[in-house]
């Protein structure tokens, strides 16, 4: 992550579009591996080849791996299924969009509620009192170092 932040600065695009590739294979990898792990655990080495993996596709040298895997495997496969894909992700942010705006809607009923004011009102006290213990301390702390 450092090094793809570096990069973002750098004056060079070349290195911008490799960590970017690496990324992209590094999600669908992990992607992968979430739903295969209990397959690929009893894999002998599997943790060690996992890591081979990951350096090769990180290793810095202009085609590593993330640039075979990319250029070979994701990008025909993302090529072929983008529709799909679109798709089902305006499919899961519409369902997300209503899940927030009825939330939003809960919360803002529930604000202006008789209970909603009460709990603001408590939460303004306790925040206070807070603070004005915190005052008290320092000002005691204060006059033990005079």
């Amino acid at each position: 992550a450092v090094v793809s932040t570096q990069s973002t600065g750098s004056a060079r695009g070349d290195d911008d579009t490799q960590w970017l590739t690496y990324w992209i294979v590094y999600s669908f990898f992990n992607i992968m591996e979430y739903f295969t792990d209990l397959l690929l655990f009893w894999i002998p080495m599997y943790n060690l080849l996992k890591c081979c993996f990951l350096l090769w596709c990180m290793w810095p040298v202009e085609n590593n791996g993330s640039v075979i895997v990319y250029q070979r495997l994701l990008r025909p496969w993302l090529l072929k299924n983008e529709s799909k894909i679109d798709a089902k992700l305006d499919k899961v942010t519409g369902k997300v969009n209503k899940y927030v705006e009825d939330a939003q809607r809960e919360a803002t009923a529930f604000a202006d509620s008789g209970t909603g004011q009460i709990l603001a009102g408590t939460a303004t006290a306790v925040a206070q009192n807070a603070s004005d213990q915190i005052d008290d301390a320092m000002a005691e702390a204060k006059d033990k170092d005079l």
